[in-house]
């Protein structure tokens, strides 16, 4: 019998259709090759770097939409007060190459729209970006000798660098037990690779008293909260019907979020990490100028709106929906965390 994680038991099967069926052989041989390549960190053949400075890994085992950037930025304000921070991401989507520090004048192409994201809201925290974390981390130190605590975005796979505590993020509603690997499923690696992790998150809870049984590892539930909207842009409005713009891997739940607090408002989603045109976001502002002329996005997609929208000075109010996190045990969790960058 062919090892248990070559099967994808378990997925819904009676709604699976059968084209993703089709793809399973693809996906057999991609889990193999990302085995292939566990074994080799492993074995020691391909190397793992340790740093004098404690790195927290947040990362995952699907290709995204589990909520990182708000991880993130939680352990920022959690660890903000007792230590000086660094952050380093690879800069997804940017089209840049190699090390870049992130500025809060940092243009969202040149190095990914959530570093970005997170150095605007956290200028005091030393924000970069490098697809080598191994070289980054250096770089980081060098810009930022006082540095004594880092923070990895999205480096589950990237072995390279050992980090003191690795955190697993994985969606509620789409767990990575039900899941299988690309392009099947939408996993990078097969699920028993949730080993590698020192403690799992289940983000975008509907509540925090669900349980999701023994994973073999520390397990903690977070909920989403949405906070009180704030002006990006333009002058105090009364909201009643706004467009909302978002570009996210779940946009979904941000807009049934915010819906709740205005029933007629009216929806725009996009791809993740969307990159928007000037032809668009003309085409937003005139849609909007139909409506009540509000406009409520995320912070993730204001990053990469405000360039035009400050160029085009439109009447039309920006509002930037901010958003918190809520955790089953943070006691709990905070301790986890304390024990191994301090251990």
């Amino acid at each position: 019998m062919s090892p248990n994680y070559l099967r994808p038991n378990g997925l819904n099967l009676p709604h699976l259709k059968w084209v993703r069926w089709i793809l399973w052989p693809l996906s057999v041989v991609y889990g193999l090759v990302m085995e292939v390549r566990n074994a080799l960190f492993r074995l020691g053949i391909l190397k793992s770097v340790s740093f004098d400075v404690p790195v927290i890994s947040v990362g995952n085992l699907s290709v995204g939409g589990t909520g990182k950037t708000p991880m993130v930025k939680y352990l920022i304000q959690q660890y903000g007060a007792t230590h000086t921070i660094g952050v380093l991401s690879r800069g997804y989507g940017r089209i840049t190459k190699g090390f870049l520090e992130v500025e809060p004048t940092s243009l969202a192409k040149n190095v990914g729209d959530e570093p970005l994201e997170i150095k605007i809201q956290y200028p005091e925290i030393t924000v970069t970006v490098c697809e080598n974390r191994v070289l980054g981390i250096p770089e980081m130190l060098v810009i930022n000798p006082k540095i004594d605590l880092i923070i990895l975005d999205d480096a589950l796979q990237h072995q390279y660098v050992k980090p003191s505590v690795s955190i697993v993020l994985s969606t509620f509603s789409k767990p990575f037990h039900t899941d299988f690997v690309l392009p099947m499923g939408r996993l990078r690696e097969f699920r028993h690779n949730i080993k590698r992790a020192d403690l799992l998150i289940y983000t975008k809870a509907p509540d925090l008293e669900s349980s999701m049984g023994d994973k073999g590892l520390p397990t903690f539930l977070s909920k989403t909260y949405y906070s009180d909207l704030h002006i990006a842009f333009g002058k105090e409005r009364v909201i009643e019907r706004p467009m909302v713009v978002s570009g996210l891997a779940d946009n979904i739940q941000f807009q049934q979020g915010i819906r709740q607090l205005y029933p007629n408002a009216v929806m725009n989603g996009f791809e993740d990490h969307r990159t928007y045109t000037i032809t668009e976001v003309k085409q937003m502002i005139y849609d909007a100028d139909r409506l009540d002329n509000n406009i409520i996005t995320t912070e993730k997609d204001w990053v990469k709106l405000k360039t035009f929208v400050l160029d085009l000075k439109p009447d039309v109010t920006f509002w930037i929906q901010p958003i918190t996190l809520g955790f089953s045990d943070p006691q709990a969790l905070k301790q986890i965390i304390d024990q191994k960058i301090n251990g």
